[in-house]
């Protein structure tokens, strides 16, 4: 990829990542290959450790080894060029056309430069053939793609089916795109064909368009290098979806994300953890019953510390290394995304980690809030509150969908969807240190308030609209909880107050949700608002200072009275459904919806009349304390 076309780390794990199609300037769209292609890249560089990411927890859950930052563009070292580090793309979609004479080409994937017009000579029009060479235009891409739902795959718009009613005619066949000559509708988008055929787009988006003229998936997967071929063993055959390639519903980014929490005791000296954590995997690999292999302690001993004390140091990574195995089974977790959060979830209400840690949290509870305040919001409706002065948390990329956010594979599945060699054990990960404050809920008073018919009615209708796509789809059904609902809704409008009241931009803010939807025995009830970059906005305290005693109060307490009218209100309050898929009650982009960066769950599932109440009912809301 050219130094012309930089893309930051973090957009190449969400919102882009393998199997995207990127829009460039000068209308050039390419999209990224598969991890196959990634690896190809690493081996060119000599010291590969300043790209390795290290969490333990989160690989073991994914069953990886380790985890990688995407290549960069600086230099690595003598004798490697920065073009070993670009990351590789394909050219996607294939079909192109000149924006001045409409002559269709269809372009090879690997091709590295932007293809020019051929000067294709046309009976009627302009036509390219009389000028130059050199002034030909650069063709462009064409906007219309095909995508598989079911399965992710994707290819180009079938144009020369699509003309001939679903045959491909043998011989030479030159297409031409001519826009907008008789509308500015998709019906104002004609193809022609030097063989005389022709047809418009104009029913292209239709349910079944091409199934009914006989066109199925290929089973294509570009970004691995598999072009699309009816004819071979692995033809998909399921239909297929007409949609624009720049569309949201192309491509939906699979991450999972760990809060990183520490695994050694707080007497170990630093660079012994330091040492262990980037070591651990070949370390704890020679682990045998139970005892660890002396040899590779002494080994790591020897060239991370002074050779002269290579004993004394063996002997502080074998005493450190024996104290983390009595710690708990990282391997009892399994891919449940509620277990995993929960060992998170015990670490921030108890409070705990150490300032020269990647994890230091210090917990206050509720009641030393609000002492000169009539108004006791905080001491009423949570049990603590967690202030998070440093945290690091590693964002992985695990897959990717189309069409819905949730196409139903397994973790290996989508693993395997952006490779093809079984050999890689890694995937591309990010890293984001910052702050945050942590609200844990009163479990007495919410479990009361939840069991409210009114609540749990409210509650059912917001879960049906958000199943009934998902149960049309074959998908499993996920039971929405009032609580979930009330945290998910109080984390959006704290993040837009902090935003009001702090100077913070509200996508340089994040939510993770702690509630048990799946396992009710495992309980958590809490939310942590943290900071999504590690920038300045990040790691300066500025987070921290406003979740302290003579801050917060203020900043909930504006945020449930804001929350108690929108400006389009009555109609937002009233809502049975708005939103994607009616996935939303009382909230709209006025008075509850963030950028989908902070939100976990696409701006979905709230509803603030959960906080305040109805405007005839009141006392519904979690926070009616009059």
């Amino acid at each position: 990829m050219p130094a012309k076309k930089p893309i930051r780390r973090l957009q190449l794990i969400s919102p882009w990542g393998v199997g995207q199609m990127i829009n460039f300037p000068k209308d050039e769209s390419l999209m990224v290959v598969g991890l196959d292609m990634w690896e190809e890249k690493f081996r060119t560089i000599t010291e590969l450790d300043e790209f390795k990411v290290t969490e333990e927890r989160l690989a073991k859950r994914l069953g990886v080894k380790e985890f990688r930052l995407p290549p960069d563009f600086r230099d690595p070292g003598p004798g490697i060029t920065n073009s070993s580090l670009k990351i590789p793309f394909i050219r996607f979609p294939r079909w192109h056309y000149c924006t001045r004479c409409g002559h269709m080409e269809k372009v090879s994937i690997y091709d590295s430069q932007k293809p020019t017009c051929s000067g294709i000579s046309f009976d009627s029009g302009r036509s390219c053939s009389e000028l130059p060479a050199r002034q030909r235009q650069k063709l462009i891409p064409v906007r219309f793609i095909a995508i598989c739902p079911k399965h992710g795959h994707i290819e180009d718009f079938p144009f020369i089916e699509w003309v001939h009613g679903g045959s491909e005619p043998e011989g030479q066949h030159n297409l031409r795109l001519r826009a907008g000559r008789s509308s500015g509708a998709l019906s104002g988008i004609e193809i022609t064909c030097s063989c005389g055929a022709h047809k418009t787009m104009g029913n292209a988006f239709n349910e079944s368009s091409l199934t009914k003229i006989g066109i199925t998936c290929s089973g294509g997967r570009p970004w691995l290098g598999e072009e699309k071929d009816r004819q071979n063993t692995k033809h998909c055959g399921e239909e297929l979806r007409v949609v624009q390639k720049g569309a949201s519903n192309v491509y939906f980014s699979q991450v999972r994300s760990s809060i990183y929490l520490p695994q050694w005791e707080k007497s170990i000296d630093r660079k012994i953890i330091e040492v262990l954590e980037k070591n651990w995997n070949w370390l704890s690999s020679g682990l045998v019953n139970g005892e660890f292999d002396k040899m590779r302690f002494e080994l790591v001993a020897e060239q991370k510390f002074n050779p002269e004390k290579r004993d004394y140091y063996t002997e502080k990574l074998l005493d450190a290394a024996n104290k983390k195995q009595t710690g708990p089974d990282l391997n009892e977790m399994g891919d449940e995304e509620e277990k995993y959060r929960k060992m998170e979830y015990d670490y921030l209400i108890a409070g705990g980690g150490w300032e020269n840690e990647d994890f230091y949290c210090e917990k206050e509870l509720a009641i030393s809030y609000e002492q000169d305040s009539d108004f006791k919001i905080i001491q009423s409706g949570f049990q603590s509150i967690g202030l998070v002065h440093k945290l690091k948390e590693t964002r992985a990329f695990v897959g990717f969908s189309r069409w819905l956010p949730d196409d139903g594979k397994s973790l290996t599945e989508k693993k395997n969807f952006i490779k093809l060699g079984q050999s890689i054990e890694w995937l591309p990960a990010v890293v984001v240190r910052g702050e945050g404050v942590f609200f844990e809920f009163n479990e007495k008073r919410l479990k009361a308030w939840a069991a409210k018919d009114e609540v749990i009615k409210r509650a059912k209708l917001l879960s049906d609209n958000y199943n009934r796509p998902r149960e049309a789809k074959g998908l499993k059904r996920r039971e929405i909880k009032p609580e979930f609902v009330l945290i998910h809704t109080f984390a959006h409008l704290v993040i837009n107050q902090f935003s009001y009241e702090c100077g913070y931009g509200s996508s340089a803010l994040r939510e993770r949700i702690y509630c048990n939807l799946e396992f009710p025995n495992d309980t958590m009830n809490g939310v942590l608002i943290y900071t999504a970059s590690g920038d300045s906005e990040g790691s300066l305290g500025g987070l921290v200072r406003q979740g302290k005693q003579g801050n917060l109060e203020t900043i909930v307490y504006n945020a449930i009275e804001n929350a108690r009218w929108c400006s389009s209100d009555p109609i937002c309050i009233d809502s049975h459904g708005q939103g994607p898929n009616s996935c939303n009650l009382a909230a709209c982009h006025n008075c509850a919806l963030l950028p989908e960066t902070c939100c976990e769950e696409s701006n979905m599932l709230l509803d603030r009349a959960m906080l305040i109440g109805e405007l005839d009912n009141p006392s519904l809301g979690y926070f009616d304390f009059k």
